[in-house]
């Protein structure tokens, strides 16, 4: 009677995945190399393949997601900077905040896909595999709060794998990459893998073993299934392409961005510089006063709406001449019980309307057990008093138009964008990435921006201070902007449309639902097996 004993794990795969995950970066803006969403994580499945313990699956899993969202999700840094944090706290802070976020999704990813160890190679590459993966990017999406940044989705905005964002959202986009790198290993590896295997005798003679080569061999009909699974997706979202989900309605409206391009520093010499930031938004908005609205980024207003009643938003209120002009500003709100709220508010001739941010950023717009951590002045700056949530429904009746609100980092989240959808005719986003400053994250936000557009099939108006600005169209496509840290007015045409795609309607309980039924049935058949 003989016993299976795996063979020694080659100890090189992690450096390799750590690698593959880092690489995985470029193909997101702004290097957009999008082919290596699908082969990066290819050598990720080819060392899940190699695997023997479920602690081998757990960590090859977590080192790709250091290498991932350590080269891309590192920008947390350059925000510790600016707090005035000492650099040694900056760099333990942002290694702490990406070796966790890749703890909580890649290595989860791990550990899941290992309860299939079992499964026929092909099985587990075409199927398991890539459901667990879109079902952990997923649940980055709301665990803790959520931070559903760096999805491979994302990084294919520009293809034609990009047309199942109307039916999925993102999470549909992400599942034909990981189709694609599975698709890709099985049809390289799947016909004939091997393993060598120690065999240990019986107990008496267990000092004694001999080397097996164990073979998985299915036939080149694993290779036509391969190739037949990448022809069909790339089809598939070619003919998904000419469709059009949602129709327009009524005519254009103009819209101009005010983007300033003041510094996060000059920002927070609050006393300094917020007289002549004031006055250089009424100058950019005067000189735009022939647009139906004037959108200023978030925080344009770096102070209470409440203290620049008289001297600013009267004053700007009384000088709208059309009815259906608007001015919106992004600014702070203090609501009935003194707190502060992230805001915007939207200037008509006749009213004024108020949206604040319902999704915060934990440890950016409020930290947990503030008063506990007062101590920790002497090192970094910590806020006053934490910002609270809006409770508003997130829409805005702007020129005509009802326009879906969304405040920084909420537009990263489809499934809270499309929650007023479908009578909502355009989004406005109004975002502040200058705290991370030549990072990698403006770029990377206006890209997630862009998925919101596609999904929702609306215009999506996004004004930051320091860039990238634009308008992008229901197609996901920037037709206007202006380069990064520069100041200027960008005015473009915003054609509101009607209707509601696919996606709108049942949000990700689709996807999610179908993959996670997919992922119990090969659970369930391990457990009888």
């Amino acid at each position: 009677m003989h016993s299976e004993v795996y063979s020694p794990f080659n100890r090189w795969l992690y450096l390799l995945v750590l690698v593959a995950g880092a690489l995985t970066v470029f193909a997101f803006a702004p290097f957009d190399i999008y082919p290596l969403a699908w082969f990066t994580p290819a050598v990720l499945f080819y060392a899940l393949s190699k695997a023997n313990y479920k602690s081998q699956y757990f960590k090859l899993g977590w080192v790709y997601g250091i290498g991932l969202f350590g080269a891309g999700a590192s920008w947390p840094f350059y925000a510790f900077q600016f707090a005035n944090a000492p650099l040694l706290l900056g760099i333990g802070g942002t290694a702490l905040f990406t070796t966790t976020v890749a703890l909580l999704t890649t290595g989860l990813f791990g550990l899941l896909v290992s309860f299939f160890h079992h499964k026929p190679i092909f099985a587990r590459l075409l199927i398991f595999y890539p459901a667990a993966w879109v079902v952990l990017e997923w649940t980055r999406s709301w665990l803790l709060t959520g931070f559903p940044w760096l999805y491979l989705g994302n990084s294919q905005i520009d293809t034609f794998f990009a047309a199942y964002a109307p039916i999925t959202g993102v999470l549909g986009v992400s599942l034909s990459s990981v189709l694609i790198a599975g698709a890709l290993v099985s049809f390289l590896f799947g016909n004939s893998l091997k393993r060598t295997v120690n065999i240990a005798q019986e107990p008496h003679n267990a000092s004694l073993s001999i080397k097996a080569v164990v073979e998985e061999r299915f036939g080149s009909s694993i290779r036509v299934l391969s190739a037949m699974v990448i022809i069909l997706l790339t089809t598939t979202a070619f003919a998904l392409q000419n469709i059009k989900w949602t129709q327009k309605t009524g005519k254009p409206i103009t819209v101009s961005v005010l983007q300033s391009n003041i510094s996060q520093s000059d920002k927070l010499d609050r006393e300094r510089t917020l007289n002549s930031s004031i006055k250089l938004y009424k100058s950019m908005t005067q000189k735009s006063h022939r647009s139906d609205l004037i959108v200023w980024p978030e925080t344009g207003l770096f102070d209470a709406f409440n203290n620049h009643m008289d001297s600013l938003i009267l004053p700007l209120q009384k000088s709208i001449s059309r009815k259906n002009q608007v001015i919106l500003m992004g600014g702070f709100n203090i609501n009935q019980n003194n707190q502060f709220e992230n805001s915007a508010l939207a200037i008509s001739r006749d009213d004024r309307q108020l949206y604040s941010k319902r999704h915060l950023v934990p440890f950016g717009e409020y930290i947990p057990l503030l008063e506990y951590v007062r101590w920790m002045d002497k090192w970094i700056t910590l806020p006053y008093s934490n910002i609270v949530s809006g409770i508003n429904d997130g829409t805005l009746q702007v020129a005509g138009q009802t326009a879906q609100m969304s405040i920084c980092y909420e537009d990263a989240f489809g499934a809270e964008i499309i929650k007023s959808l479908p009578k909502v005719t355009m989004l406005i986003n109004i975002t502040h990435d200058g705290w991370f400053t030549n990072s990698l994250e403006p770029e990377q936000h206006m890209q997630i921006a862009r998925m919101r557009s596609l999904e929702t099939g609306r215009y999506m108006v996004r004004a930051t201070t320091t860039g990238p600005s634009g308008i992008i169209n229901e197609k996901g496509k920037v037709i206007t902007t202006a380069p990064n840290y520069t100041r200027k007015i960008i005015t473009g045409k915003v054609q509101p449309f009607t209707g509601a795609t696919p996606y709108t309607r049942w949000g990700d309980w689709l996807i999610i639902g179908f993959l996670s039924v997919l992922l119990l049935i090969g659970l369930i058949g391990r457990k009888r097996r």
